[in-house]
């Protein structure tokens, strides 16, 4: 599965906050400089495999919103998906990135050379 910079932007804010977070409380409880950095380290790499699991979650099932929605709507243009999904067009047009960069989906020129029109790989 392929990540691209705006995931890997939301995965990064998510990560520093909640490391904060940690190190705020260690901080509040053991108090500055009163022990090893073995603890917060600990904690900060629990906390950053059990956050990468759960966006990895995340982008499964905003790929398969999209992947469900091509599956019954073939050459559909993102504009269409976005508003059928509910999902931001950003969001589906990393999905859809993503998903073409995996060979699920294939992107087609429209009439016009803006329009791009997105259907499942054969």
């Amino acid at each position: 599965m392929t990540v691209y910079s705006d995931d890997l932007v939301r995965i990064a804010n998510h990560v520093v906050g909640s490391g904060t977070a940690v190190f705020a409380a260690y901080d509040a409880v053991v108090g500055s400089g009163m022990a090893s950095r073995g603890i917060p380290q600990v904690c900060c790499g629990v906390l950053l495999v059990y956050t990468a699991g759960i966006f990895q979650d995340h982008l499964r099932r905003r790929d398969t919103r999209v992947v469900a929605y091509l599956s019954g709507s073939p050459d559909a243009p993102l504009s269409k998906i976005s508003s059928s999904t509910g999902m931001n067009r950003d969001r589906v047009a990393s999905s859809l990135q993503r998903l073409i960069a995996d060979g699920l989906v294939v992107a087609e020129t429209g009439p016009s050379a803006l329009t791009r029109y997105y259907r499942l790989a054969s």
